[in-house]
């Protein structure tokens, strides 16, 4: 039986609900609320049949050994006060929308994450503190690889404390559908890494495209039709973990590689780093957590490419263990079909 123990923090408790919590339920859920009549006996009745479903949900799924879906009450623990909810939710949609897989029309399940805090306990980091505890232990004891949270573009209160709880902020671009709007990403292989040297490893965000062709065409690569933010869009959402800038001290872009994984091999494209900082030994670090990051998903083979202008970089790929392969390498561009 897969059960979800409480969570505990100096300040926050996260448990399931229990039946003495009708009171406090209320609280959370529909007192405060204007468009929300609470206390007559028919909402109340309605919120003792969603905490009856709410207390049963939660040992049915851990009966079937299913993962712990469902709200569960924060409390504080000082005073052990109920003064909001959170829990893990199912979500389904077009999350190709905002760079999560592939954008090909089909709707896709992720795990997300809801909370909510009565109003008068609100912008004191509770939401925030106890999103990073329910992350924490999706990561640590889930083993889950990602979580999301969705709202609307003017939350700007949600899109807080999901940049608090280290989620990336993704917009979708379209006006379609309009329910999704924005969604915060949690993904255990985009994180920040802090070198040694002071420098900072992190993913490849959609507002990076700028900068990153400016480096790209510094040191001396090729820039693609498809290095546009639809291109970069696409990259991300299959190969995010892939994508990775090298930053200076001041936040800079002075390096970057966009690794990816056919299913088959793993391929390494657009290794730059900015003629200022090269021969400091940077492009091998790329080249190594490149490397180390497509060998962890089963890659056996990593190829690259180098344009005819750009064969001055093939001594350096030499070092680092790569060899010429006899292959042709043809092309063919989908707009040249009529």
């Amino acid at each position: 039986m897969r059960v979800m123990p409480p969570l505990t923090s100096s300040r926050l408790t996260i448990r399931t609900f229990t039946a003495s919590d009708l009171d406090a339920a209320v609280a959370v859920f529909d007192i405060g609320y204007s468009d929300r009549t609470a206390t007559t006996p028919e909402a109340i009745g309605k919120r003792q049949a969603w905490l009856d479903y709410i207390i049963a949900n939660a040992q049915q799924l851990a009966n079937l050994d299913q993962p712990p879906y469902g709200e569960r009450a924060i409390v504080d623990t000082a005073s052990q006060q109920v003064i909001g909810a959170i829990g893990f939710v199912p979500c389904v949609d077009q999350f190709g929308l905002v760079g999560i897989g592939h954008n090909d029309g089909y709707s896709q399940a992720e795990v997300g994450l809801f909370w909510t805090i009565i109003p008068t306990h609100r912008r004191q980091g509770y939401a925030s503190e106890a999103a990073r505890m329910m992350i924490d232990y999706a990561v640590g004891s889930l083993g889950l690889r990602r979580i999301i949270a969705t709202t609307e573009h003017d939350n700007i209160a949600s899109q807080g404390v999901m940049r608090s709880a280290g989620m990336d902020i993704r917009t979708n671009p379209h006006d379609q559908p309009h329910w999704l709007q924005v969604v915060g990403v949690y993904e255990t292989q985009r994180r920040f890494e802090l070198l040694a040297n002071g420098m900072t490893l992190r993913p490849i965000t959609l507002s990076d495209l700028s900068p990153l062709i400016a480096l790209w065409r510094l040191a001396g690569l090729k820039i693609s039709p498809t290095d546009t933010i639809t291109g970069l869009r696409r990259h991300i959402g299959v190969s995010g973990n892939l994508a990775l800038a090298l930053c200076a001290l001041d936040g800079t872009i002075i390096g970057s590689v966009l690794g990816s994984d056919d299913g088959r091999r793993g391929w390494i494209n657009h290794l730059a780093i900015h003629p200022d900082y090269q021969g400091q030994g940077l492009g091998r670090l790329l080249i190594t957590t490149i490397t180390a990051r497509l060998k962890a998903q089963g890659c056996e083979k990593i190829n690259l490419l180098i344009t005819g202008p750009n064969q001055k970089v093939i001594p350096f790929y030499q070092a680092n263990g790569f060899g010429f392969d006899d292959i042709i390498y043809m092309t063919k561009w989908m707009h040249d079909d009529v």
